[in-house]
């Protein structure tokens, strides 16, 4: 994949996360089968580039981690409120 082939990939992950937690919030579960394989296929191809690039692409891949932080969060969350 080209740099911007991989910044396309992880925005489209980015909006898929954030749409995903957003709807765990509201209570609603989301399908997330294959999402493990799509991260680490974007991170062993960011770790593949040429240190100039993979610089660039960093931010845009800290936002992804972020986002997949924050949806992990919303999980627990809606784990817990279901023993509730």
């Amino acid at each position: 994949m080209t740099p911007d082939q991989l910044r396309a990939r992880m925005e489209e992950i980015n909006e898929f996360v954030l749409k995903a937690e957003d709807s765990v919030r509201d209570g609603s579960m989301v399908d997330l089968s294959g999402m493990d394989k799509s991260v680490a296929m974007i991170c062993t191809k960011v770790t593949a580039l040429p240190p100039a690039q993979a610089r660039e692409i960093q931010p845009l891949m800290a936002e992804m981690i972020g986002n997949l932080e924050r949806l992990s969060g919303a999980l627990k969350d809606y784990k817990e409120n279901l023993k509730n």
